[in-house]
C-alpha cells in the first residue's frame, strides 16, 4: 500500500496531467491539419472530437486543482514537426498520447486510492474509464479487415 499522498503531491500530479491534456489537445489540432489522403475527412473528424474532449478533460483537471487549493500551472513541453500523416499514421500517433493519458490517470488513481479523498479517487476512476475507451476506439480504427471478409 502506498503511503498517503500529500495535497502538494496531488496538485503536482494533477498539474502534470493538465499539461498532458493541453499538449494532447494541441497535438490533435496539429494532426488534423497534417492528415492527407483519402481518409482525411474522416480522420480529421475523429481528431477534432478527441481535441474537444481533451480540452474538457483539461478543464476538469483544472477544477480539481482549484478545489484542492492549488493553482493550475501546467508546464507544457511541445515540439511539433511539419510532416504529413496518412489517416492510419495520424490515428497511430493519437493512440500514443491517449495511452500516455491513460497511464497518467492510472498512476493518479493508484496514488490517491489510499488518500481517503473519495471525490478525487472517483474522478481518477472516471478518467481511467474514459481514457480506456479512447484507447480501445483508436485501436479498433487501426485494425484492418482482410479483403473478402464478411
Amino acid at each position: 500500500m502506498n503511503p498517503k499522498i500529500t495535497r502538494e503531491e496531488t496538485i503536482a500530479r494533477l498539474n502534470a496531467l493538465l499539461a498532458e491534456e493541453l499538449e494532447a489537445s494541441i497535438r490533435y489540432l496539429h494532426l488534423g491539419s497534417m492528415v492527407q489522403g483519402i481518409d482525411r475527412l474522416i480522420v480529421q473528424k475523429v481528431l477534432q472530437e478527441n481535441h474537444e474532449e481533451t480540452v474538457e478533460h483539461a478543464q476538469q483537471v483544472s477544477e480539481k486543482i482549484l478545489q484542492l487549493g492549488g493553482n493550475p500551472s501546467p508546464r507544457i513541453q511541445l515540439n511539433l514537426d511539419g510532416r504529413r500523416y496518412s489517416g492510419q499514421q495520424a490515428i497511430a500517433e493519437a493512440l500514443l498520447f491517449e495511452q500516455a493519458a491513460l497511464d497518467g490517470y492510472r498512476d493518479l488513481l493508484e496514488q490517491v486510492g489510499s488518500s481517503g479523498d473519495v471525490v478525487l479517487e472517483e474522478f481518477a476512476r472516471q478518467q481511467v474509464a474514459v481514457e480506456s475507451e479512447h484507447v480501445s476506439q483508436l485501436q479498433m480504427l487501426l485494425v484492418e479487415s482482410p479483403v473478402g471478409d464478411q
